[in-house]
């Protein structure tokens, strides 16, 4: 499941158990806040939370590690970087194996 679908349902879930607990009649705060922990605090919905606020790489950055991938030879970095951050540390390095060799 792709990381905004993922995120998607578990707020539509924390949203259905935030409804049963504003109806009118006997509410329970531990089992209210225990359910919306087991849909919140699952490792699944924090890494795709985590996924989501990542930048993508720009096509700048993905044109240039293509271009210092075929210079320092070795696999097309463009094709599996995630992140800006993770493209930028990629460059970095390409840059380097490319001087020294």
């Amino acid at each position: 499941m792709n990381p905004e679908k993922r995120v998607t349902q578990a707020v539509e879930q924390a949203q259905s158990i935030l409804a049963r607990y504003v109806e009118p009649g006997p509410r329970d705060c531990e089992s209210t806040i225990n359910e919306l922990m087991d849909v919140l605090d699952d490792e699944a919905v924090v890494e795709a939370v985590e996924d989501a606020k990542m930048e993508k790489p720009t096509s700048e950055q993905l044109a240039e590690l293509k271009r210092l991938s075929e210079l320092a030879r070795t696999s097309d970095w463009s094709e599996v970087v995630k992140s800006r951050e993770e493209a930028e540390t990629r460059i970095r390095d390409l840059k380097e194996k490319s001087r020294m060799e």
